[in-house]
């Protein structure tokens, strides 16, 4: 062999053979899992449909403009977008919210108050860690026309039940106001760019500190630091966009201080920069003041009483409105006439969510035995985003979700079985000798059009081998058909864990048997029925657990 056309080549397997593996951060749901999940979301579905929500469908595919224009940092910098074959910038649904609204904009007519329900997948790019994953289901509300406390409780209440209803109990229900930093902001004439970084803060503080907040700003504000801020500043700070009446008083002033002697500078020249430099030094001790705020509303935490009390004081102190913690004390006794224990109620003014189009009062159901993925569900009141994303008009709302996920995980964490029993299926019908097919096929298919669970058993494995399947799949019954026994007829028995059919079979009848005694048995003994009557349980089948996120 020529040596110089020798092409070494690692012993591996070729590419194309290779197995694929799944997306990171993605799950495959075994039969167990899904149908735990599927529990899950019918048990949700079935409370929000008593509180009088109706159910809607919006695509998993979305403008990226969609969740750009108001989402903020902490769902854009997770997106999955990209540019379709037509060159629009697509995403993929990181949250239910934004496109419940904006499917509601697109009605003709808008129903106010329009109660409606979602469940579907969403997508972040988030880091993979166990309850935490790319794709992952949520389900979750909003109301459009929502308006005032009542709404507010209400909604609240609606998610603390709905976990009672599922039978989690060991949640901690905890609310906050995005509105009083917004009040603050307000007061200090910080809009724009500024105001939404500062509110995005608030959360960062909260999660991180607040010397980790200042750096931040630091590095995504420079304006702070640099004299080109364009944003007006109201009240006690200076605006950028300075009257003719207010320059023409700079200059003045200029001139008679520099006695003329300005060098090769112009007296504009003069009065431009030093104006820059009164805007610098004024939004600087604003955007201070904001942070020193935040650093003490986030402190504001606890029980409602004692929460309330030290909020009160703070907003004194700083000259606020205290009409949001009048709100939020309203809330907490409404939650009471809703059946929501006030134990399980917190306070904590640092709580934002991290979401830029909530406005008001914001919460989050957390679960204790979950660590650092503990959040069962978050919503709050976003009165701004109905016009933001293109109604004609301000729409006040709120809402919440539920991540699935994260419920059938604190389910189990309580009880042992958040991912459910396995339901199995019913009968396994087993031809003695493939000689034996046509009759198999015919008794599993009467057996189905009576509303039994069958399968049948195509595998063409030895009558031990399919037993041993059947028990070590769950079946709860073994049919066994032969061309030996007479026409129409089965031998039926029920399976033990060992793989083999039961000695005592006085609970089933004797065979063989015709398959139309066999249907009677099964309508007098109903738990092998498909009808909703329930099915034999097993948990023998193994599954995939819960990935853990990487």
């Amino acid at each position: 062999m020529d040596s110089a056309r020798l092409l070494l080549v690692p012993e591996r397997m070729p590419v194309e053979r290779r197995p694929l593996e799944r997306v990171r951060g993605t799950q495959d749901h075994q039969t167990r899992q899904a149908s735990s999940l599927d529990a899950m979301r019918t048990k949700c579905e079935s409370a929000f449909g008593l509180h009088g929500f109706r159910r809607v469908d919006v695509p998993v595919l979305e403008p990226a403009e969609l969740h750009l224009r108001k989402s903020g940092l902490e769902i854009i910098s997770k997106l999955y977008s990209f540019h379709d074959l037509g060159g629009r910038r697509i995403c993929l649904r990181p949250e239910l919210t934004a496109s419940m609204v904006r499917a509601a904009i697109a009605q003709p007519s808008p129903r106010l108050p329009d109660k409606m329900f979602a469940t579907g997948p969403v997508f972040r790019y988030e880091r993979p860690s166990r309850g935490r994953f790319r794709q992952f289901m949520q389900t979750g509300v909003e109301v459009l026309g929502a308006e005032g406390v009542l709404a507010d409780a209400e909604i609240i209440a609606l998610a603390a039940t709905t976990l009672d209803s599922i039978g989690i109990t060991k949640y901690t229900v905890t609310i906050g106001n995005v509105g009083i930093l917004g009040e603050l902001l307000t007061h200090l004439g910080l809009t724009g760019r500024r105001r939404a970084l500062l509110l995005e803060s608030l959360e960062d503080a909260r999660r991180h500190g607040i010397e980790a907040v200042r750096t931040r700003f630091a590095s995504l504000d420079p304006d702070v630091i640099h004299p080109d801020e364009t944003s007006q500043i109201h009240g006690n700070a200076v605006t950028s966009d300075l009257s003719s009446a207010s320059e023409d008083a700079l200059a003045r002033l200029v001139a008679q201080t520099s006695a003329g002697d300005l060098g090769r500078r112009t007296l504009e020249d003069v009065t431009t920069r030093l104006a820059a430099r009164m805007h610098a030094d004024t939004a600087r001790a604003a955007v201070d003041r904001a942070l020193a705020f935040i650093d003490e509303l986030g402190a504001v935490r606890g029980d409602p009483d004692t929460a309330l009390d030290a909020a009160r004081a703070l907003l004194l102190t700083h000259g606020l409105d205290p009409k949001p913690l009048d709100q939020l004390s309203e809330t907490i006794t409404l939650l009471d006439a809703f059946g929501v224990r006030r134990e399980r109620v917190q306070i904590d003014l640092g709580l934002s969510r991290g979401l830029q189009y909530y406005t008001g009062m914001v919460f989050e159901v957390d679960h204790e035995a979950l660590g650092a993925e503990k959040q069962l569900c978050g919503g709050g009141r976003y009165d701004d985003l109905y016009r933001v994303l293109g109604g004609r008009q301000s729409v006040t709302a709120i809402g919440f979700a539920f991540g699935l996920e994260r419920l059938v995980l604190a389910k189990d964490a309580e009880t042992g079985d958040g991912n459910g029993d396995q339901v199995t299926d019913a009968v396994f019908v087993v031809p003695s000798n493939p000689g034996d097919a046509v009759i198999a096929a015919r008794a599993a298919t009467a057996l189905r059009q009576k509303g039994v669970t069958t399968t049948l058993d195509t595998s063409g494995r030895a009558a031990r081998g399919a037993v041993a399947f059947a028990a070590r799949e769950g079946f709860a019954y073994l049919a066994m058909v032969s061309r030996e026994d007479p026409p129409g007829t089965l031998r039926l028995r029920p399976i033990t864990p060992d793989g083999v059919p039961a000695d005592d079979t006085s609970a089933v009848p004797d065979g063989p048997i015709p398959i139309t005694s066999a249907l009677e048995w099964f309508r007098e003994n109903p738990t092998v029925s498909s009808g909703g009557t329930g099915l034999p349980r097993s948990t023998n089948r193994a599954e995939n657990g819960t990935e853990a996120r990487s």
